[in-house]
């Protein structure tokens, strides 16, 4: 059932009818799409702790063991303390609606080698609802910034029981830096390698509040202190910290050297024997090569402490490269010196 609220449409003037609940309506004079913010402020939810003391220490020696961590961790590290706290998120969905036109680009080769570049028109429809979230206080050195997870038991029982982070920061300020996240995901979605022209509206469609819950975690290896996060919902790891190993590092910048300066050396050694070979697979080649050697450096150079969430002085190695698409991408041949994908 539609209900007069007495508000009019900026765009028009017209009155607006919203059915109960509804927060995007329609302008049924001028078509404008508008987003209504009731009197009674955010949403607020509160998910229940699922995850008991025991559980979220026990966690620790599957991760322990995990990746390049130091081989005797599980054996060293000692857990000096572990509580749990109630971290505030802002949740949004938006939803993403309009068009984006351009071209893209196709390079082909002949057998003697000549090349040309063909421009390939596009046109594509924008429609996606995204779901996003950002954490609304300063987290410290937890190394959470996002939610992983928006599943869980509405519940206020323990949640004045467990310290709770205040927010924070601006409802208006999240909306805004969520809803460029959106528009450039929905740009990537699109594939359109170069855009002449788009129309695309962002409009919110549901804003909350979710007190979550997290476990801390905090303990120390050879007389240095470490922390890590457990969801206290699902269970898993969050974020933390962890003393790197020694041999891994070296290891690392041993083969990370060998198997990039033997890809970078093969592919030179193909493009000489073969004069029909594209050149641009000599130079994906050398370019993977390059990537994988400098991940190997990358990781000896900063695998002294092994970094996972959100926090901002992470440092990547090789794989961090390859979770960024830059190897498989090369490999596949999407990227070309000349910076097109």
């Amino acid at each position: 059932m539609s209900i007069s609220v007495g508000l009019n449409c900026p765009a028009c003037g017209g009155a607006i009818q919203v059915a109960d609940g509804e927060q995007v309506v329609n302008c049924e004079y001028c078509g404008s799409m508008l987003y209504l913010e009731g009197d009674g402020g955010v949403n607020t939810i509160a998910f229940k702790m699922k995850v008991d003391r025991g559980a979220a220490r026990a966690v620790s020696e599957e991760w322990f063991r995990k990746d390049w961590k130091a081989r005797d961790l599980r054996k060293e590290a000692k857990v000096l303390e572990i509580y749990p706290i109630y971290l505030p998120f802002w949740s949004i969905k938006m939803r993403v609606i309009g068009w984006i036109c351009g071209y893209d680009e196709r390079t082909y080769s002949d057998s003697k080698g000549h090349t040309r570049t063909e421009r390939i028109p596009k046109e594509e429809m924008v429609l996606n609802d995204y779901q996003y979230s950002e954490i609304a206080c300063d987290p410290g050195d937890l190394g959470i910034k996002r939610l992983r997870n928006f599943l869980g038991e509405s519940e206020f029982e323990d949640f004045g029981n467990i310290p709770t982070y205040e927010a924070t920061t601006s409802k208006d300020e999240a909306m805004k830096r969520i809803g460029e996240e959106a528009l450039n995901d929905a740009r990537g979605e699109a594939h359109v390698q170069h855009v002449t022209f788009e129309r695309v509206h962002v409009l919110p469609r549901a804003l909350s509040m979710i007190y979550y819950p997290i476990w801390v975690v905090r303990y120390g290896y050879r007389e240095k202190m470490y922390i890590y996060t457990v969801d206290g919902v699902s269970g898993e790891i969050i974020s933390g910290r962890a003393p790197g190993d020694p041999l891994f590092q070296s290891l690392a910048i041993t083969a990370g050297t060998t198997i990039g300066g033997l890809i970078a050396a093969g592919s030179l050694y193909l493009m000489a024997a073969s004069e029909t070979m594209d050149p641009t697979i000599t130079l994906i080649g050398l370019a993977a090569g390059a990537i994988i050697t400098f991940g190997a450096y990358m990781f000896f150079r900063h695998g002294s402490e092994i970094i996972e969430g959100d926090f901002t002085d992470k440092k990547y190695g090789l794989g961090g490269l390859d979770e960024m698409g830059v190897v498989s991408d090369l490999l596949k041949g999407r990227i070309d010196l000349g910076g097109r994908i």
